[in-house]
């Protein structure tokens, strides 16, 4: 049987500090066709920002409110070995969510793109140049998506990074070998596209046995109800 402690993070990312090799060693312009460039210009495809798509959502029992969370919220099997806390998902905090009807975007497992299920050395992998180009493009759709939803009048609750990540984590991080405070490359380098495209969306950090403090910050959040007026195209 195989002992988890044993082979936590801290040991596991460092038995093979070669993994990341075909990543690190790409060159900016390698793989140039295989990973295709947004293209949101398509003609009559409901293209964002345009005032004519811009819709009434009143007319069903939508609530209004949308949060984008981080994949292992949703979908601890893309954990990387012996990491995965939970049989499933963040039940607590995704109870909660459910509870008060907002909707659950869940962005992707950005190691598990990158790097693969089997992966180590992550943040080497991730911040290779093949590895930041194939995130750049993640990121592309991510804020595609939330220029989208407020545009059309939906309230985005805030964005929920995973504490500890080397990707995800949003003021805890795994760093040269150890848990310390900083942030993931994922999130790092979202933030750094949320101020570019003057996005004023929070971003706050969970951590596996503390959300119990991240349903406080959401419980601040959620105070006051969403006012459907803003839902609407002729406001």
């Amino acid at each position: 049987m195989v002992n988890k402690s044993s082979l936590s993070r801290r040991h596991f990312i460092g038995i093979v500090p070669a993994a990341a090799v075909a990543l690190n060693s790409c060159k900016a312009g390698d793989h140039e066709n295989s990973i295709p460039s947004p293209d949101y210009s398509i003609p009559e495809s409901g293209f964002h920002g345009r005032e004519k798509n811009k819709r009434d959502w009143r007319g069903d029992n939508r609530s209004g409110r949308v949060i984008f969370l981080s994949h292992c919220t949703l979908n601890q099997n893309a954990r990387i070995v012996h990491e995965g806390d939970f049989p499933a998902m963040f039940e607590p905090l995704i109870d909660y969510l459910k509870g008060k009807q907002v909707g659950l975007i869940q962005m992707p497992c950005i190691e598990l793109y990158v790097l693969g299920l089997g992966r180590f050395d992550v943040r080497e992998g991730m911040e290779s140049p093949a590895g930041m180009k194939r995130l750049t493009r993640i990121i592309d759709d991510q804020i595609f998506t939330m220029r989208e939803y407020l545009f059309q009048g939906f309230e985005i609750v805030g964005i929920i990074g995973k504490q500890g990540s080397p990707s995800c984590g949003v003021t805890r991080t795994w760093l040269d070998g150890i848990q310390q405070d900083g942030e993931g490359v994922w999130i790092r380098e979202l933030k750094k596209r949320l101020v570019a495209e003057n996005l004023d969306i929070p971003v706050h950090g969970v951590a596996d046995f503390k959300q119990d403090e991240t349903i406080k910050w959401l419980e601040e959040r959620l105070k006051k109800p969403y006012d459907k007026s803003s839902f609407s195209a002729s406001k």
